[in-house]
């Protein structure tokens, strides 16, 4: 009896724990289901649907790009694109057979992708209107359409290398279209289908369409116009000469605006794949070149600038100059004589511009290289930007000076070189050079609107406006003729280079007008020349000629006085005995100087002048310039040094007059009239105060 009832009360225990058990578990089930079904009761409802629905993006329309007259070189058009639902469809091969017929796709890749395991998956993107209508036809289960834009260029390769394209998924890939893709791309959309357990459509089930957000629009600084003229006289240069490659760019020199930018070879944006990704490179702003003899102008600049040089200063050139035993070869056999700097720049002459590098001297000509930006990107809004290829300052030797002084030694882009010039152009102001003007809204509000931006000022307006009146002697006299506009006074520089080691050439010429108050820059250059002629002057100001006298008549740019008047303004120049000042104050010599017309350079500082060039008693050209040295400079008179003169043949008389235009003593070593020998020899510089050793014979 006792053990019945001690079984009975551990029987009791035993239900009241495992009741409290379930109690426990109940309260807690209960608690749970609270927690769900009432505390988060939004959070697992939209896990639900997120499982019921499949969700397809929605590309936005990019925005158009426009050039500055709002002509439209870039739009956005609707375009089909073919979707699957995989679980939607019941014969996977006969779809994949069908549809293998209308796309340009085998039956084994639409299968792949038909039966991948996945809601929904792109069978082939962007098709065309009778692909679509084809598709719609064959009333297909699980093969749906959504919309997406399919990005269009109505002008074809105009203006493809600064336009660019844009990828399948409407992402910018190349030019404008991949630095403004922020801008072009907008936000997209998304269309939400409700689907059962086992993944089939619910009909009237809830479908959601979220509207995508498209670009905005970017105008452009580019004029559609001044475009085609370029790509036409670019097409016609390729044929006329053999070349590998050509560049045109225009300029609006007083706001850094690009009016128009083409190259050659070219490739059409709309079907860029199938071209090869080389023809893709904008080659303005990511391949350099040796500018040649157009670099020239940062050269005269620098030079006018620091006052080292005047328009009337006198040079002479044998057709050659030594420099560190190096020889340095000028273009023209013989020589160009005795010349003006004016004459210098006119006639391109190579060893007049070593010397007025070396006048510069090294320090001073790098920071101006620099300060017109050359070593570095300009900043335009393309991406690829070079930097160009400069010497170090350290690196530049004698003969290193020499060379960059003409233009070689040294790569530039032709984006980098048009920007430089267009400071002179532009009294001294370098610009930030731009593509697009503004940024507008769908609705037409103002996003960004691009302005000017000063880099810096690199040169005088006096300085930049002597330049000018300089270049317009190349092209009125010079070797810029056949780049002459009837009308119009334009101001440029010829260039020619020679690619080391191959017999090809770069020809260029960069001009600028109306001369005394530009508006137009534009620059030419033709790559890889291996035909005759290959000058600058024979290829690329031709060039330079057809594409200004077209964009002048169109931008109607007012003719400059070309009248007889204007032309009589060159009036000849007197002749001036330079004074002996040396020991004199500053003040002193200052005045007695400019009492004689001539211009002032000082090197160093102090009160008191120890040596002067040119020497006293030397007869030079009215305005000319006379530097003069304090104690401690005396080193800087290497820099101004006069390059020996051909003397041979020439009678006594001859060679004395000529002597003294330069500065230089004769030193006579035998009798006669005629010389027959000199010492040093032509192309050989001294100093001032250095003698002139000649032998004569009867």
């Amino acid at each position: 009896m006792v053990t019945i009832n001690k079984l009975s009360v551990t029987v009791r225990k035993r239900i009241f724990v495992l009741f409290i058990l379930v109690l426990i578990c109940s309260v807690l089930l209960g608690l749970r289901t609270a927690w769900v079904q009432v505390f988060h009761n939004n959070k697992y409802q939209n896990k639900a649907l997120e499982q019921r629905l499949r969700e397809v993006k929605v590309e936005p329309k990019r925005g158009i790009i426009y050039d500055r007259n709002k002509v439209e070189l870039a739009v956005s058009a609707s375009s089909d694109t073919v979707v699957a639902a995989p679980k939607d469809i019941d014969n996977h091969q006969q779809v994949a057979q069908q549809l293998s017929k209308i796309l340009d796709m085998s039956k084994s890749e639409i299968h792949q992708r038909i039966t991948k395991n996945a809601s929904a998956v792109y069978v082939e993107r962007k098709i065309s209107e009778e692909q679509t209508k084809q598709i719609q036809q064959l009333d297909l289960d699980g093969i749906y359409f959504t919309e997406e834009s399919k990005r269009f260029y109505p002008k074809g390769n105009l203006a493809s290398h600064l336009l660019g394209f844009a990828g399948v998924d409407s992402q910018g890939l190349q030019g404008i279209e991949y630095y403004y893709d922020r801008y072009l791309r907008g936000e997209p959309g998304k269309i939400s289908i409700e689907n059962d357990a086992i993944g089939r459509k619910i009909p009237n089930g809830i479908k959601d369409y979220v509207a995508p957000d498209d670009g905005t629009n970017v105008h452009l600084t580019i004029d559609h116009v001044l475009q085609y003229i370029t790509e036409r006289e670019l097409d016609k240069a390729m044929k006329e000469h053999d070349a590998q490659a050509a560049t045109i760019i225009m300029m609006n020199p007083e706001t850094g605006g690009v009016l128009a930018l083409a190259n050659r070879p070219t490739y059409n944006p709309n079907q860029f794949t199938e071209y090869s990704a080389e023809l893709w490179r904008n080659r303005a702003i990511s391949d350099t070149y040796e500018p040649g003899s157009t670099f020239k102008i940062i050269t005269a600049s620098a030079a006018l600038e620091e006052g080292v040089v005047h328009p009337n200063d006198k040079f002479y050139c044998p057709g050659h100059i030594e420099v560190a035993g190096q020889t340095i070869h000028c273009w023209k056999e013989g020589g160009h004589g005795k010349q003006t700097f004016s004459e210098v720049v006119e006639n391109s002459c190579n060893p007049g511009f070593v010397q007025v590098g070396e006048r510069v001297g090294t320090e001073k000509f790098d920071n101006y290289i620099r300060a017109f930006g050359f070593g570095k990107k300009t900043g335009i809004d393309l991406p690829g930007e070079a930097k160009g290829l400069l010497y170090s300052s350290n690196n530049i030797g004698p003969v290193e000076l020499a060379t960059i002084s003409f233009g070689h030694g040294i790569s530039v882009t032709p984006m980098q070189l048009i920007t430089a010039i267009s400071a002179v152009a532009n009294d001294g102001q370098l610009l930030e050079p731009h593509l697009v003007k503004e940024i507008v809204e769908k609705d037409g509000s103002l996003i960004k609107k691009i302005e000017p931006q000063l880099v810096r000022k690199v040169i005088s307006n006096k300085t930049a406006a002597t330049v000018r009146k300089l270049l317009t002697g190349v092209v009125e006299e010079g070797s810029g003729k056949k780049a002459k506009v009837k009308g119009y006074k334009i101001g440029g520089k010829t260039g020619t280079a020679k690619h080391y080691g191959k017999k090809l050439y770069d020809a260029s010429f960069v001009g600028m007008l109306p001369a005394d108050d530009p508006k137009l820059v534009a620059l030419v250059v033709m790559y890889g020349v291996d035909s005759y002629p290959y000058y600058g002057s024979q290829v690329a100001a031709p060039i330079f000629h057809n594409v200004v006298k077209d964009a002048v008549r169109y931008l109607e740019l007012p003719p400059g006085n070309d009248s007889k008047e204007e032309e009589e303004k060159t009036e000849s120049v007197e002749q001036v005995k330079v004074p002996n000042v040396k020991n004199m104050t500053l003040d002193k010599a200052e005045e007695v100087l400019i009492e004689r017309g001539l211009e002032v350079k000082l090197e160093g500082r102090g009160n008191k002048i120890i040596e002067q060039v040119p020497k006293a008693g030397v007869i030079v050209n009215e305005a000319s310039t006379v530097i003069l040295f304090f104690s401690g400079n005396e080193d800087r008179k290497d820099n101004y040094q006069v390059t020996v003169p051909k003397l041979k043949g020439l009678k006594l008389s001859e060679a004395r007059d000529l002597l003294g235009d330069l500065g230089l003593q004769i030193e006579i070593k035998s009798r006669g009239n005629v010389i027959s020998k000199q010492k040093p020899n032509p192309g050989l510089t001294v100093g001032s105060e250095d003698k002139i050793k000649v032998w004569l014979s009867y």
